[in-house]
């Protein structure tokens, strides 16, 4: 088995009660490395069990006082990472691939082709923008590029939330019929 140090019930306390992050580091330091060799005996990958241990601890340090009513903290840190590692294993997460398995199929998005189709794209949204009614324009820009709120860009335009919900409305739906009829 692992040999996961456990700690008085002093240092319980000064974590839980007192929130001593010295004496959390030490704890943590002396059990990282125990308690991740323990989550890959289960999940069988370094990265998911180094974020099981990681997400074990970070629960123990957030516990607060319930910490200090853990009888035995090292049992609860095999039975929280043996879950987690259940968990993680029953949701059939994706596994972790090195990016040099993919190297060849990585599709490069800075090609000058791909920069030139992203600014031909972008102009053509920036043109039928400007064919929007001035208010509605103004609507569409306050919500979509300043990134206001609905209410925020109602203030800003004197106007009802109702009524720039209507702008974007009218604008989305032009949009649409503008951006489609250039396909």
């Amino acid at each position: 088995m692992y040999d996961i140090k456990d700690f008085s019930e002093d240092k319980k306390h000064r974590i839980a009660i007192m929130r001593d992050e010295y004496v959390f580091k030490q704890f943590f330091i002396q059990n990282i490395a125990m308690l991740e060799q323990y989550a890959f005996s289960i999940v069988k990958d370094a990265c998911h069990a180094e974020d099981v241990a990681s997400e074990v601890f970070w629960e123990i340090w957030n516990m607060g006082s319930k910490l200090t009513q853990i009888k035995s903290v090292s049992a609860y840190l095999y039975r929280a990472t043996k879950n987690k590692c259940l968990n993680l294993l029953r949701n059939k997460i994706v596994r972790y691939e090195a990016v040099e398995v993919h190297g060849n199929t990585l599709v490069d998005d800075l090609s000058p082709e791909a920069l030139l189709i992203s600014a031909e794209k972008t102009s053509e949204i920036e043109h039928a923008i400007d064919q929007l009614p001035p208010k509605t324009k103004e609507a569409f820009l306050l919500v979509k590029d300043c990134q206001m709120t609905y209410k925020q860009a109602a203030e800003a335009m004197g106007i009802a939330v109702k009524t720039v919900d209507r702008h974007i409305q009218i604008a989305v739906a032009k949009l649409y019929f503008i951006l489609k009829e250039k396909k």
